[in-house]
């Protein structure tokens, strides 16, 4: 399932920063190899799009969309945030939203 956010997020004028949004999108770049342009230091999740956020939005756009279209900005239903959730693994999940299932004891699974 894709994760969405509501506002803009990054450094525009237009973009909002709502904390749940930047959350949203620090998980997906955090889920992001370094080679498909995610951040070579994980993302604080802490849902202040400050100078790293903003950075590592941007070097993910240079990387997919090169300069004419790195804007700096996440927007909802924007081509960013649809290859941000395409590309991004088991860590841009938040594991609160993850339901885990186990066999029932004696079931085998293979």
């Amino acid at each position: 399932m894709a994760l969405t956010i509501t506002a803009p997020v990054g450094m525009t004028a237009k973009a909002r920063n709502l904390p749940g949004d930047t959350r949203v999108v620090q998980q997906l770049l955090n889920g992001v190899t370094t080679t498909n342009g995610g951040p070579a230091v994980k993302l604080v999740v802490d849902g202040i799009c400050g100078p790293k956020t903003q950075n590592a939005i941007q070097q993910f756009q240079l990387k997919h969309f090169g300069l004419k279209l790195a804007d700096g900005r996440v927007d909802p239903g924007g081509q960013t945030l649809a290859k941000l959730n395409a590309l991004s693994g088991p860590a841009g999940l938040d594991d609160s939203r993850v339901v885990r299932c186990h066999p029932a004891p004696g079931v085998r699974t293979s």
